[in-house]
């Protein structure tokens, strides 16, 4: 069964990007309902809506720093507070195990195997 996750995307298409333990991470939600909590209760994001990170966002994130795979922050499950610094690192290739297919992680291991990651995000 998928394990359906959600960042936080502006209409322009950026995602809500937090500098945690000296990295850059893309925010990670593990349901919708969680992701409006955290909005509700940080003003940093009254300007992102919850968004499914689905395919062709994977396919994305495989290259996004400079040919590299991002890094994502899992935020805690049960966390009440909706606190951003709550959570877990998690590298590209567990998010793309968790929400996509087996295909779609064998298609995407290739593809980040020819771009030598570092799992870095990037500077701003």
């Amino acid at each position: 069964m998928k394990q359906e996750l959600f960042g936080m995307c502006r209409a322009n298409g950026d995602w809500f990007v937090l500098d945690v333990a000296d990295a850059r991470r893309v925010v990670v939600f593990r349901s919708l309902a969680e992701a409006w909590r955290a909005r509700a209760k940080n003003d940093q994001l009254m300007l992102f809506w919850p968004a499914p990170i689905e395919r062709t966002v994977l396919t994305e994130f495989a290259t996004a720093d400079n040919g590299k795979p991002v890094r994502f922050w899992l935020m805690d499950e049960y966390e009440l507070a909706a606190n951003l610094l709550h959570g877990h690192p998690l590298k590209y290739l567990q998010l793309a195990t968790l929400e996509g297919p087996a295909d779609v992680g064998a298609q995407l291991r290739s593809t980040v195997a020819s771009a030598r990651p570092t799992f870095a995000f990037g500077q701003p």
